[in-house]
């Protein structure tokens, strides 16, 4: 492989104990992955001011590269870098930050960001003012969620109605997908459309490339509609391994369209408490015990048509610990 990538997540702390999720997470990573291997190209630890006050986690979640700019985004911050130095321009943290999972530039030059921990979605301009916080599930998000909380030191608003993952544009409207929901709908209207993408696991990506919209399921499946007739297509990644493999793929999150039916898509080691948690959609001859032994964190290389598993690298010797967003030089 030739190709300069990039993937974003975070560095698990070290710890004797079961950590919670929004405890776990040590510090927020980028690496850079070329010829086969894995180089970390930042770290990033969030400033106090700007998260919960005890042992918060520090991650990236679901990224956007435009052109010479990434735009990352951690619990409760969005960093504008360089590319592809990753040198950090700027950050923007605003009080109705709590657990973002996705930040994207829009057609009109503001940016899009993925609110989780209130359900809803903020518009914000590129110098940090609050556009509009839509809800993710329709009507005001404030009545669930007082305006008056600086929703960055709140450590978790779980559990989450609809917990929303990443936001795409089609023909310029923006869309944005619930893991609850296990669907994509406009922002601007909830009810008024819908790309049903799952009957298993809860969905992450709605990544368009071309006609072609692709979306990952934490269940192992990647799912693509073509817009033009709507067609859906469900790729079982579960079935595309070696025979005698029975191991878990992981949480399937994070996915890079390639076109020609190939694609990158990301895989986050199991820790044992979510194989307990998950054995209803971990059921493809994966056979339970406390000492089976998780598939690391990594990027595997697909081509759905073939089917076949072309490549796959190891994300873990770089630190990386959970991936979220995949990322090539084009965006």
């Amino acid at each position: 492989m030739t190709e300069t990538l990039w993937a974003v997540g975070g560095e698990q702390r070290l710890s004797f104990r079961q950590l919670e999720e929004w405890n776990k997470f040590r510090a927020a990573v980028v690496v850079r992955v070329e010829n086969g291997r894995a180089e970390r190209v930042l770290e990033y630890l969030s400033p106090p001011e700007h998260c919960p006050d005890e042992m918060p986690s520090v991650l990236f979640k679901a990224a956007t590269i435009d052109g010479d700019t990434a735009w990352l985004c951690t619990q409760t911050e969005i960093l504008e870098c360089d590319v592809p130095s990753f040198a950090i321009r700027r950050v923007l943290s605003l009080p109705c930050f709590n657990d973002l999972h996705h930040v994207t530039p829009g057609p009109d030059g503001t940016l899009f960001v993925a609110v989780t921990g209130l359900d809803a979605v903020a518009e914000i301009t590129r110098d940090g003012t609050l556009v509009r916080l839509v809800s993710v599930l329709g009507g005001d998000p404030w009545e669930r969620f007082s305006p008056d909380t600086d929703w960055r030191k709140v450590v978790t608003t779980k559990p989450h109605r609809a917990h929303p993952n990443y936001i795409f544009f089609v023909d310029g409207r923006p869309w944005v997908t619930r893991f609850e929901q296990r669907d994509a709908v406009p922002v601007d209207d909830p009810a008024g459309g819908r790309f049903a993408v799952s009957t298993g696991g809860g969905i992450h990506d709605g990544n368009l490339h071309g006609n072609t919209l692709c979306f990952t399921a934490v269940d192992g499946h990647v799912v693509t509609f073509d817009l033009a007739t709507r067609e859906r297509t469900d790729h079982d990644l579960n079935g595309i391994r070696e025979p005698d493999d029975d191991r878990p793929l992981g949480w399937c999150r994070g996915v890079l369209p390639l076109g020609e039916g190939r694609a990158w898509v990301g895989f986050t080691r199991l820790r044992h408490t979510k194989l307990r948690q998950n054995l209803s959609w971990l059921r493809h001859g994966f056979r339970a015990t406390e000492h089976h032994r998780a598939l690391p964190t990594r990027i595997a290389l697909y081509d759905f048509e073939r089917p076949a598993r072309l490549q796959e690298i190891d994300l873990e010797d770089a630190g990386l610990n959970a991936v979220f967003s995949i990322h090539s030089a084009a965006g």
